[in-house]
């Protein structure tokens, strides 16, 4: 939906090129080479698709040539980069904005110590019972 904000990491080694025609429904992968719908003069378009890891689990996004120079703009020294990634719009006339993760916030979640988890059960360093 319009506005979701999602903290994704981005492997930039993964992220492919594809030709796609819309054919006023959806979306067709182009077969190249006497593919039907470039014989019909239905006009190529470029997709790509990149795994992401959004909160330890795998997940394949597909996106357009304004995603793609947002994502090509990113300074990254690995393959892989911290990224938020807020949608806008609905429907056909969806937009994404992509952006970099300081280094600064990152090194900070890292570095965040977890806290205890306090329940009935929860015992101290000698085995009682601790209060929370």
């Amino acid at each position: 939906q319009e506005g979701d904000t999602i903290q994704a990491v981005i492997d930039f080694s993964s992220i492919k090129t594809i030709a796609k025609h819309w054919t006023g429904q959806r979306s067709e992968l182009c077969l190249g080479q006497g593919c039907p719908y470039c014989l019909a003069g239905n006009p190529k378009r470029w997709r790509y698709q990149a795994k992401l890891i959004i909160d330890g689990k795998p997940a394949d996004w597909e996106f357009g040539e304004q995603v793609m120079r947002d994502l090509s703009s990113i300074p990254h020294d690995q393959s892989y980069a911290r990224i938020t990634i807020t949608r806008l719009g609905e429907g056909r006339k969806t937009a994404y904005q992509i952006v970099p993760q300081s280094e600064a916030k990152q090194e900070a979640e890292e570095q965040q110590a977890p806290l205890p988890i306090a329940n009935k059960y929860t015992r101290g360093e000698y085995g009682h019972r601790v209060e929370y």
